[in-house]
């Protein structure tokens, strides 16, 4: 990983012609490797008369289909995967959708995405071993995520619990230890922002980092305000990669060009104008065990017009990532719940295909579950059992069913919530 760091901050500043060339080796040795050991890809590269010579460059790989989640779930594991010598664990995801996925990462490919992480930490303003408070959901700490936050002194903070006393605590951290860098989801972070200003907190931050959620206007405007500096936000996922980060000048975004490469493509598949919004493709460089090529992360992006950032990095930049503001669940106690309350606990759970939160009143909600097989009243009884631990204070009726409706949009939502919210009305509204 600190190799991989130190080439990564001498790389950075190379005209973008000669990233692109490296970027163009990894590519064709990606697709050989891909071709030759995964027959998920070699079936699919021989139904479309493409061979490995043929792709070149970044723009060649438009001759190869597009890949969605469905397509690789139905394939894992055996058609997926290949062997790398390494030992392998299993990354589970469901992201802001809600539906269950399943990449198996080495700890190689876990080193590559670190550092490209470590190099968007350093663009905000952190050096190695500064102290700092993070927000997430992996509240158990085992023994290597214990040794990263000892080496990066990490104050590690659950992001699910956004009530008032916690909220507080968070602040007395910050206070307590002087800490001046602040990570974690973009709606735990305005939530504690929003308690800075309303508690007259007033120490400002040097960085502030934000991942795993769409950082909305008003986020940014209020946590800005709140630390006294400027929001850095990242973008990726946790299929293995980190797409993109900002600099901290301007607004846009660099594309770790030396990682992934990226399409924006319409619903046929065929590529937008630069100041148009697009469906996000991404191949990602680094085979690992389960490569991905073309692959749909099912956000919307536009990637602006070509250009080079005013911070002089060579890396090819993205306008800005779309995407839908996630509800957040409210309950009695006056906690709320964000999207990754909800999938850090439910993504663990195999006998779950997908699931949607429907919000009618405080003091409840329905969790719909499409189930993946066999679903016990003893499962039912662990999934409830395992929210309220982790703080979902309030009536959980869960309804089984067989898909999940959609809404006109065809983008199905996570969280569907129709409280009304009059204590929020007097902090900046989403912009439509």
């Amino acid at each position: 990983m600190m190799k991989r760091l130190s080439f990564l901050e001498k790389a950075q500043w190379l005209p973008s012609e000669k990233l692109h060339s490296i970027r163009d080796q990894s590519l064709r040795e990606l697709v050989k490797v891909a071709y030759d050991e995964v027959p998920f890809y070699r079936e699919l590269m021989d139904k479309a008369s493409v061979k490995p010579a043929d792709i070149h460059k970044a723009a060649d790989l438009g001759q190869l289909p597009i890949v969605t989640k469905p397509m690789l779930r139905h394939a894992f594991p055996d058609r997926v995967i290949r062997s790398t010598g390494k030992k392998v664990y299993a990354s589970r995801s469901s992201g802001s959708t809600g539906v269950n996925f399943t990449v198996l990462v080495d700890h190689e490919t876990e080193g590559l995405f670190q550092a490209s992480f470590l190099l968007a930490l350093e663009w905000a303003g952190w050096s190695m071993g500064e102290p700092h408070l993070q927000t997430g959901m992996t509240v158990k700490r085992d023994f290597p995520r214990r040794m990263k936050d000892a080496l990066l002194n990490c104050h590690y903070v659950p992001a699910h619990d956004l009530s008032d006393s916690h909220l507080d605590q968070c602040l007395h951290i910050l206070e307590r230890y002087s800490l001046r860098h602040l990570w974690g989801y973009p709606g735990s972070l305005y939530y504690l922002a929003r308690r800075a200003v309303e508690c007259g907190w007033n120490r400002p931050m040097r960085s502030i980092v934000t991942w795993g959620d769409t950082l909305y206007s008003h986020y940014r405007n209020t946590i800005e305000e709140a630390f006294k500096t400027r929001v850095v936000d990242t973008y990726g996922c946790s299929e293995g990669m980190n797409i993109s980060a900002q600099c901290g000048v301007g607004s846009s975004y660099h594309l770790h060009t030396l990682d992934v490469i990226v399409e924006y493509l319409d619903d046929s598949g065929v590529p937008v104008s630069p100041c148009e919004s697009g469906n996000i493709i991404v191949t990602r460089l680094h085979p690992g065990p389960m490569p991905l090529i073309r692959y749909k992360v099912g956000d919307v992006g536009i990637a602006g017009e070509t250009r080079m950032c005013a911070c002089g990095r060579g890396y090819d930049v993205m306008q800005s990532i779309q995407g839908r503001e996630t509800d957040i669940v409210l309950t009695p106690s006056g906690n709320r719940l964000i999207v990754h309350f909800f999938t850090g606990v439910l993504e663990h759970f195999e006998e779950i295909d997908s699931f949607q939160v429907i919000q009618e009143n405080l003091d409840s909600i329905v969790l719909r579950i499409v189930p993946a097989g066999e679903f016990s009243i003893a499962t039912r009884r662990r999934i409830v059992d395992a929210l309220k631990e982790k703080g979902a204070d309030l009536n959980i009726e869960l309804e089984l069913v067989q898909e999940m409706p959609l809404p006109p949009s065809g983008k199905r939502r996570f969280i569907i919530s129709h409280l009304a919210r009059p204590h929020d009305a007097h902090f900046p509204t989403l912009e439509t």
